[in-house]
């Protein structure tokens, strides 16, 4: 027994002591290289004479952004964002820390430009509800390459770049250039919804591009058709002090893209392959491609927002969702509360030729989503049929089913019968691309909605 101890106690010693030497890399303990690593990283952000430009993709819904910051000793930070033309013009001043959490982690610790993206109210920044664009305000440190540092967001894992700045991207983003390149561009793709690119290969077929300057849908792609078959490569991109960075390079064909160069004075855009090679976005006056060929495969559904009238609504539509609304509220009520007709959303899938249409019904401050599956088929001038599938679930069913048959009037009367054309709609008081479906049998059964 005695034998025993002897043994465990020198035992111990030993782990001691091999612990004690585990502890001391370089002669520093563990709390003294934590120290000295967030030190590293606090002088690094502080001590960068022009400060930073950075580049975060949403995780959710959105895309990417471009930021100026400037960090400083006393723990505050000054940005700017391309959300539009008006956040690039002004900087807003907020504080950070640069802290040991799990890793060491660089935290906007009050309310910056980076918390409208993760706003949880969709009325302070059009984010979804309770989770914003799907973004984040505290960000693990990855790596630092060079003048580059990598951090990627804690909550959502949305990364973040910050690149060191140079004495002329300072300029830039601190003057209202940032702001006039932002205007200029969003105004250009406005004002001409249908663009494109030549072909390298051939400097004739046409190549549609699609660009999307809301903040919500930081979109881009090169759209094509090979074979009769669509051909689509596209990516996130953000802003810059040159024009447009594209956050994922877009390949076509043999050519990889980077960025798009905007000329403020011309008022021209610039594709810029990885060569550095310019090829100018050209305007059209005639959609590239017609919108059948591209619903679910570049644009993944058509959204009927919960109004009472819309541009590119026909009269017909008007009243057929007014009556279906009324009939609605008054023979359905969850509690005391009537339920009424919200936002349609149709998602279409071209490979298995089917559409879903989620109907949001809103009951005071809730509301469930009701879905009706549809199958369909295509003329090759683009023309549908939409057949409507089954298996509801309970709430659809009752709804579909109810004896005053509240969808009667836009659904079993109009969508499940009547063949549609799907074309674009320009809406008049912005110059956006809108999706529109028009009855062939009723032409003024007609309604748009946003191509997502």
């Amino acid at each position: 027994m005695k034998k025993i101890f002897i043994i465990g106690f020198f035992a111990l010693l030993i782990i001691q002591a091999c612990k004690k030497d585990q502890e001391l890399i370089d002669g520093k303990r563990p709390e003294e290289r934590v120290a000295e690593n967030l030190e590293k990283y606090r002088n690094e952000l502080i001590n960068s004479p022009n400060g930073w430009v950075a580049y975060l993709n949403t995780t959710l819904v959105g895309g990417g952004y471009n930021f100026y910051m400037s960090f400083d000793k006393n723990n505050r930070v000054i940005m700017r964002a391309d959300y539009d033309s008006d956040f690039a013009l002004e900087s807003f001043e907020s504080t950070y820390r640069v802290k040991q959490v799990m890793a060491p982690s660089l935290i906007f610790d009050t309310y910056t430009l980076l918390h409208l993206l993760q706003d949880p109210d969709p009325n302070s920044f059009d984010g979804d509800y309770s989770v914003g664009y799907g973004s984040d305000f505290e960000f693990e440190i990855r790596e630092q390459v060079g003048d580059t540092i990598k951090l990627i967001g804690k909550k959502r894992n949305a990364p973040l770049i910050l690149v060191k700045a140079t004495a002329d991207q300072k300029a830039f983003y601190t003057s209202d250039k940032f702001s006039d390149n932002i205007e200029g561009i969003t105004k250009f793709l406005t004002d001409n919804p249908f663009v494109y690119i030549l072909d390298p290969k051939d400097n004739t077929k046409k190549i549609q591009v699609s660009m999307s300057a809301d903040v919500r849908s930081r979109s881009f792609a090169l759209i094509s058709t090979n074979a009769g078959q669509i051909a689509t490569s596209s990516g996130l991109f953000s802003f810059s002090d040159t024009g447009v960075r594209l956050n994922t390079p877009v390949k076509q064909g043999d050519v990889i893209y980077t960025s798009l160069n905007w000329d403020n004075v011309a008022k021209k855009l610039y594709l810029v392959s990885s060569t550095g090679t310019k090829s100018e976005v050209l305007i059209s006056a005639t959609p590239i491609l017609p919108l059948h060929l591209l619903l679910g495969v570049n644009y993944a559904s058509v959204t009927i927002p919960n109004t009472t009238t819309y541009p590119g609504w026909g009269t017909e539509f008007i009243s057929r969702r007014a009556l279906a609304n009324q009939r609605t509220s008054a023979n359905i009520v969850v509690g005391t509360t009537p339920v009424t007709l919200g936002a349609m959303r149709f998602t279409f899938n071209a490979t298995a030729k089917t559409m879903v249409l989620i109907w949001n019904t809103p009951y005071g401050a809730n509301s469930l989503n009701l879905t009706y599956p549809y199958s369909f088929s295509k003329t090759n001038d683009g023309v549908f049929k939409f057949t409507i599938g089954s298996g509801f679930d309970a709430n659809s069913a009752f709804i579909y089913n109810q004896a005053s048959k509240p969808l009667d009037p836009i659904l079993a009367e109009r969508l499940n019968v009547d063949d549609f054309k799907l074309d674009y709609f320009i809406n008049p008081s912005n110059g956006a691309i809108l999706g529109q479906f028009i009855s062939v049998q009723h032409p003024d059964f007609k309604f748009s909605g946003t191509l997502q």
